[in-house]
């Protein structure tokens, strides 16, 4: 009996040892990525950037900073739109971060002082962005 008990145990220590080297393996993959998107960004190679960022997004939907970036490479091609989303994205996800907020509202303004927005979807985003308290 207390051979099974302790085969057991093996096993489970087993699975959770495997399953602590997968989410490593993803954190150090999506570091990887960002590590990669970040060079990529900074080369002005905005296409492998996003490319990078959304990877990073595939594998962790909820990273705040891989939204945002993907927002300034957006915005660098000219995908306004997309970029709006993205900055959307990462102030819903960290709405106590400044520089997320800054780049949606700037991005928003931008869009209508282009012309290729109107007022009536202006009034439904401000509504879904978090505000300051």
């Amino acid at each position: 009996m207390l051979k099974y008990h302790r085969l057991a145990f093996i096993a489970i220590l087993g699975c959770l040892m495997l399953s602590g080297c997968a989410m490593l393996r993803d954190t150090s993959q999506t570091e990887a990525y960002n590590r990669f998107a970040i060079r990529a960004a900074q080369a002005q190679l905005w296409n492998e950037a996003i490319f990078r960022w959304k990877q990073v997004i595939n594998i962790d939907p909820d990273d705040s900073k891989a939204h945002n970036n993907l927002g300034v490479a957006y915005e660098a091609v000219g995908n306004t739109d997309e970029a709006l989303a993205a900055y959307q994205r990462a102030a819903e996800l960290e709405p106590d971060n400044k520089y997320y907020r800054l780049n949606y509202r700037r991005c928003r303004i931008h869009i209508r002082r282009s012309g290729a927005d109107d007022e009536d979807a202006l009034h439904e985003e401000e509504e879904t962005l978090p505000t300051e308290q």
